[in-house]
């Protein structure tokens, strides 16, 4: 058996971790992310700690040499089988991640294949890579963590051992003042134990049948405690009946026929409820089941092997000792006994003062932290402490919130979602950060908010205004130039006219008055002198005209360019509206979700002014857009306007310049004139000559001069049309002017109200290549699964982190209902999250596990007794002593180990121990009673003084085995032994002695009393 027997380290590294059911949403969770992140391969998840070791932050060589060792890990990655790294140089998010605040300490996460070797093997793999002179490094992480509590625990197993042997020894010395006695019962007790550890660990490894860190110590408590008290059980009754005189042979048959009944049916009532446990789901309670298999093989043991000692050695058995005689009576729990028998009342209400208050102050309350069953001297303890000095105490074991939707998580609506989830999380009281694909640095991109996006719509809106208003003015000011246009301006072109009109007929008659010439000389002299000062004049203000119109033109155009850029600004300004009426739809599904996950808000003044102005906003948005809508037709005329007034402003400005230059021949025309008649006769006959010519010009002239006229008229015109047109624009200018400062106030309370924290994601951000570093670093390839990182602000294997966690997940249950991906699977994972589950399950089996363990010992005292009312009696016993040992041994670990409150799997296996042990001795008393039934009500005074020094001894025995867990420094084991020794001397001097006599006394005494009131 010894040399087939698989490696027990390996198997309590391979098997012996407290595992959990694969249906709880911790187990889901760490599934979820191996696949997502691994292709479903299994993996180590390491922490490797970098820190100047000083309050100093890293120097540059430090840096450097980190960077050296982490470039030497990736390219290694393959040899070491890593699967992955997160390091702090992969990006500007990563860094602030996993760079401590005071620039002292640096953190990269590894992942590393199973396949690999055992968690020892792949951490020193590492460390040999890692080494940096002038960095202390770590290792850390939860695989690292349990791989050091398990090489705690079979530390401290084998220090158990070694105690526990020695104890034993000395005691057994003392009880029968012989040598030969205790090796003979560490021969038998030490055959058993190897040989149920062999059975057991060839199940493990053959047959996966369940294991645990501390199914080897049980059994080496158990097995050296029981066995040696069922050794010492047989051994003083063996001797008894040699000292009645009887021949070997004969005191073995007695022997086995008395006492050997009595550890039978207790062997199988420990057995019974031991097997029990193989009932539980949870497989740390189906370990304690392997004890049941070690019982059995002690009860084969102490049936051949022990009489087979016996009939070797006989009498020698006990040399050098002399007196043959079985125990001597025990005064004590005749004393106890009997008082407590005669006087039932006053024996239980002083139990009832004694177990009481220990048992009310029992506060319930556990403890899940397994880092307090690790020594300080461990690494990986080391690392946690390191990091919690400069990091939120959840980093070294974050919890990870993992999301698989049947569709893409990448979406719009997606990411918003994720985000709103990321936000009720992070506001969980004991929530440090949260990274997700839309918090990849644990903050808010404040540029995907639509309270950002508000604040910078609400900018722009303040720019828009203040252009519309320099339009205004440019408009208003344009109005008023065209009014001042004095239309009266355009008769001296009606006087041109008619005066050229005048001229023609004069040279038609020209001829005829040639001869009148030298008379009217002067007079024609002088008229052609006001024609061409009257003409200069017209040019001038011609001119005028034509540089005003043109200047006019130009401020025009520059007009008509600036006021269609409007249009940009208007699908801006529609596209903002429709993102704020998307944000705040999702405010008021936030709140009503909210509202659904706590009624009690659903009164709140402030939930319901949230929930009323995100319905205002989207009113009055929709009505802003409906503006808008009625707006732009106007706008669309007013641009045509400013086409067709450009076009008429060409066109005047191109007869203004038709009609200067008319004027100016006119002029020159006129000089002539005005020269020729001063010439004289000669001009005269050069004139009467040119008659014809003349009259010809001025009939073109008076046509050109008409043509003015309609220019100027249809000038006139349109600059009424004009002077209408920029009246209406400004009006229309005043009422944006008026509808963009309304929505820009509203715009600036929508920006302030925190209620607007709204994630947002344009969809070209969205397929940029900066945002797909996040999402490959928080979701699968095929981006229907994603994973949110949180950082506990406290230790993350406490009970304030479950506290925590049961928070976030009331939380998530309460929001998802109403995300988009409301059907996905949704777990929360890591350490804290698969402590609560395992309180939940360990809670829940417990009962369960107790309540079967109960029936089954329940149905052996039934049996041995033969009664219903004295196994009653014994189980009631055995749970008070239980309850008051919880109470009593949570001050004492307090005192002595520092430990407020007792760990998680205490109170189970203390229960255990303390029930069958209990029952172990009840059945010692209550045979005994049987065999002296026929002496009446007080034979269980016989009973208790014959057996009292058996039970002590043996509960000394096994106390002392218990006793020899202090010394292996694990918590949970040294809890237990407090807890077990407490309830051994409850049972030894209380229930035993007192509690069991007193209530069969008052039993007595009521049936006396009724039997009287009958008769």
């Amino acid at each position: 058996m010894i040399v087939t027997m698989p490696n027990l380290d390996s198997l309590v590294r391979e098997k012996g971790q407290t595992d959990i059911p694969a249906y709880t949403q911790s187990k889901i969770a760490s599934e979820l992310l191996t696949e997502m992140e691994d292709g479903g391969t299994e993996t180590y998840q390491f922490i490797a700690v970098f820190t100047s070791g000083s309050d100093k932050a890293l120097n540059e060589t430090q840096l450097n040499e980190i960077e050296e060792v982490i470039q030497s890990l990736k390219a290694d990655r393959d040899e070491l089988g890593i699967t992955d790294m997160l390091t702090h140089s992969d990006s500007e998010e990563t860094k602030k991640q996993l760079v401590s605040e005071d620039g002292t300490t640096i953190l990269t996460q590894i992942y590393v294949n199973h396949n690999q070797g055992t968690v020892e093997e792949v951490a020193q793999a590492l460390r040999d890579k890692t080494e940096v002179q002038s960095v202390d490094s770590y290792y850390t992480g939860t695989d690292i963590v349990l791989d050091d509590f398990a090489k705690s625990s079979q530390a401290g197993i084998k220090k158990t051992e070694v105690i526990a042997i020695v104890f034993i020894l000395a005691v057994l010395i003392l009880v029968f003042r012989s040598p030969v006695v205790p090796l003979i019962s560490l021969i038998t007790v030490g055959v058993s134990y190897i040989v149920s550890l062999g059975i057991v660990a060839q199940l493990v490894d053959k047959f996966n049948f369940p294991f645990s860190n501390f199914t080897q110590v049980f059994l080496i408590v158990i097995l050296f405690g029981i066995g040696t008290d069922y050794n010492i059980l047989l051994y003083t009754r063996f001797k008894e009946e040699l000292g009645k005189g009887l021949p070997v042979l004969k005191a073995i048959t007695e022997t086995y026929k008395t006492a050997g009944r009595t550890v039978v049916y207790s062997g199988i009532a420990v057995f019974i409820g031991f097997m029990a446990l193989y009932l539980a789901e949870f497989k740390l309670y189906q370990a304690t089941s392997a004890v049941a298999i070690g019982v059995a093989v002690l009860l084969f043991v102490l049936i051949t092997l022990n009489p087979f000692f016996m009939a070797l050695f006989g009498i020698k058995m006990f040399w050098p000792a002399k007196n043959v005689n079985g125990h001597s009576e025990n005064k004590l729990w005749q004393f106890l006994s009997k008082h407590s028998y005669f006087r039932p009342i006053a024996a239980l209400v002083i139990i009832a003062v004694l177990c009481l208050p220990f048992i009310i102050k029992y506060t319930g309350e556990l403890n899940y932290d397994d880092l307090v069953e690790i020594s300080d001297e461990y690494e990986s303890k080391q690392a946690i402490s390191v990091i919690e000095d400069h990091f939120p105490s959840g980093f070294s074991s974050p919890t990870n919130l993992v999301i698989q939707s049947k569709d893409s998580l990448a979406t719009q609506t997606g990411l918003q979602d994720i985000d709103q989830l990321a936000e009720v999380i992070s506001k969980v009281d004991g929530v440090s950060q949260v990274y997700s694909v839309t918090r990849p640095a644990g903050e808010k991109i404040e540029d995907l908010y639509i309270k950002e996006q508000t604040n910078t719509l609400n900018e722009g809106l303040g720019t828009a205004q203040e252009g519309l208003g320099t339009i205004h003015d440019g408009l208003s000011d344009a109005e008023s130039e065209l009014g001042k246009v004095d239309e009266n301006s355009f008769d001296s072109v009606q006087q041109l006219i008619d005066g050229t009109a005048q001229m023609e007929q004069g040279v038609g008659q020209l001829s005829d008055a040639l001869n009148q010439v030298a008379g009217g000389y002067k007079d024609g002299a002088k008229g052609a002198t006001d024609l061409a000062n009257g003409l200069n004049t017209l040019k001038q203000s011609v001119s005028e005209l034509s540089t005003g119109a043109s200047q006019l033109q130009a401020g025009y155009g520059d007009l008509a360019q600036g006021f269609s850029q409007f249009n940009e600004l208007f699908t801006s300004m529609n596209s903002a509206i429709t993102s704020a009426k998307q944000g705040y739809v999702a405010i008021e599904q936030s709140m009503n979700a909210l509202v659904a996950s706590k009624p009690e808000l659903a009164s709140d003044v402030n939930v319901q002014t949230v929930i009323g102005t995100a319905q205002v906003a989207q009113e009055q948005l929709s009505q802003l857009e409906v503006k808008l809508q009625e707006l732009t037709p106007q706008y669309n005329l007013a641009v045509e306007s400013f086409k067709e007034a450009n076009a008429s402003f060409a066109q005047i400005t191109d007869g203004l310049e038709q009609v200067e230059d008319g004027v100016g021949q006119l002029q020159s025309g006129a000089n002539t004139l005005a020269t020729g008649l001063e010439s004289g006769v000669d001009g005269v006959n050069q004139i009467n000559s040119k008659t014809s010519e003349l009259q010809t010009g001025l009939s073109t002239v008076n046509e050109g001069q008409k043509q003015l006229q309609n220019g100027l008229t249809e000038l006139q015109d349109k600059m009424k049309l004009l002077q209408d047109g920029l009246a209406q624009s400004t009006d229309g200018l005043s009422e944006i002017g008026d509808g963009l400062l309304d929505a820009q106030e509203y715009l600036g309370e929508v920006s302030s109200s925190d209620s607007n924290s709204v994630f947002y994601i344009p969809q070209e951000i969205l397929d940029g290549e900066e945002f797909k570093e996040s999402l490959n670093m928080y979701m699968s390839d095929d981006q229907k699964t994603t994973k949110m990182m949180i950082i506990l602000d406290v230790n993350p294997y406490s009970k304030e982190a479950m506290k925590v966690i049961e928070d976030i997940d009331e939380q998530i249950k309460a929001t998802s209902k109403n995300l988009s991906f409301s059907d996905a699977k949704i777990a929360l994972g890591g350490k804290s999250a698969a402590n609560v589950d395992l309180q939940q399950i360990s809670s829940s089996d417990f009962t369960r596990t107790i309540a079967i363990m109960m029936i089954g010992i329940a149905i052996v005292l039934l049996v041995i007794t033969r009664s219903i009312w004295q196994p009653l009696i014994i189980i009631a016993s055995l749970i008070l002593a239980y309850y008051t040992s919880l109470g009593l041994s949570e001050l004492l670990s307090e005192t002595i180990l520092g430990q407020s409150i007792l760990s998680w799997n205490v109170p189970f296996f203390s229960f255990i121990m303390i029930v069958t042990l209990g029952v172990d001795y009840s059945i010692f008393l209550m045979m005994r009673y049987h065999e002296l039934e026929d002496k009446g009500s007080v034979a269980i005074i016989d009973a208790a003084k014959h057996i009292g020094g058996v039970v002590l001894s043996a509960a000394l025995i096994l106390g002392g085995t218990f006793a020899a867990l202090i010394p292996s420094g694990i918590v949970t084991l040294m809890q237990v032994a407090i807890l077990v020794l407490v309830g051994l001397v409850l049972l030894s001097f209380i229930m035993l002695p007192v509690f069991m006599p007193a209530v069969m006394g008052l039993t007595e005494k009521t049936k006396n009393l009724f039997t009287r009131k009958k008769q």
